[in-house]
């Protein structure tokens, strides 16, 4: 599986990562020698209710899983949605997830 789980995870990308804020959600990411590709989500109660909050980690979910092949293989993400990510579009939540991908790659 392609998921974080542990909190030592998460912390290392939070203390070592690349942030990259957009409006609809937040992406920490960390690159480095030895590491597989992985992805973390983070929802929080202020997201909304738990049926809010399985909503935005199916979506990030989806797009990470259209865009994975865009990052290197030793790379993990953290992502944290925020509110506006239900108000917007799919189509543009997965441009501007790729659009963040870019950047990231470029300043890894």
């Amino acid at each position: 599986m392609e998921r974080l789980s542990r909190n030592s995870d998460f912390l290392r990308i939070k203390n070592h990562g690349i942030s990259f804020k957009q409006k609809p959600f937040w992406l920490q990411i960390d690159n480095r020698q030895g590491l597989t590709r992985k992805l973390g989500i983070i929802a929080t109660k202020r997201l909304g209710n738990a049926v809010c909050r399985n909503k935005a980690k199916r979506l990030v979910r989806e797009l990470y899983r259209k865009s994975k092949d865009m990052l290197p293989n030793s790379c993990q993400i953290v992502v944290v949605p925020k509110k506006p990510i239900f108000k917007t579009d799919f189509t543009y939540l997965e441009a501007s997830f790729k659009q963040t991908l870019v950047q990231a790659a470029k300043r890894l």
